[in-house]
């Protein structure tokens, strides 16, 4: 069973100032967070769940079809995915994405669907092309940039692995999926990413996707 999960619960803080969800932000005549809809949908995912907060349901709804099933999110984003585990078979293969992530492509989900293992999280991700350097209590130090690689979502695992690592790890804040597999000692297999998959953070980034477009 293939399942997807996609996160817009967050507070767009640096968007907006956390007045209006940039998920929902109208893009070319549709919300962002609906353009990973459709990929998930084309590719035939058993389970798509949607994690949003509780006061921005009717906004959500008019553009989701009844298949596709409602969570609502946490504190953080680990509570968030959390919540919407709930509504996921345990066996399921599930790819956890940002919903601020619109230009996600079919590769990227194949890809990430082909490796996943039991005990293992896969991750898109994308080799550092800048030089790179580590700044500790005022010392500037060049890190190996070919170790170097920019984490990207949708993040593919077993979801009732992820389920129960993040109720054992849930007294720390955890940046991603795989920080939660990695903590537990499980490999974390990076697939290639894209740089088109980029995450809108601000509304300059949105000129990006204009240019993508």
């Amino acid at each position: 069973m293939k399942s997807a999960i996609i996160v817009c619960a967050g507070n767009s803080s640096r968007f907006s100032g956390g007045r209006e969800n940039k998920t929902l932000y109208l893009f070319e005549g549709k919300p962002i967070f609906l353009y990973s809809v459709n990929v998930f949908e084309r590719l035939n995912f058993d389970l798509i769940v949607i994690v949003i907060k509780a006061e921005e349901k009717k906004s959500f709804d008019k553009y989701l079809n009844p298949k596709i099933k409602i969570a609502y999110g946490g504190p953080r984003r680990q509570d968030s995915v959390l919540n919407a585990l709930d509504l996921v078979p345990a066996d399921s293969e599930v790819l956890v994405h940002d919903g601020a992530r619109p230009f996600l492509t079919d590769k990227i989900v194949k890809d990430v669907l082909s490796e996943i293992r039991s005990k293992r999280c896969v991750v898109p991700a994308i080799k550092s092309e800048d030089t790179i350097r580590i700044e500790n209590a005022g010392k500037c130090t060049l890190f190996d940039r070919n170790k170097v690689f920019r984490m990207q979502t949708p993040q593919g695992c077993v979801a009732g692995e992820l389920a129960s690592l993040y109720k054992k790890f849930s007294h720390i804040d955890l940046l991603d999926d795989a920080s939660a597999f990695e903590l537990e000692g499980f490999e974390i297999k990076l697939v290639d990413g894209d740089k088109r998959n980029i995450k809108i953070t601000t509304k300059e980034d949105l000129k990006i996707l204009q240019a993508l477009l």
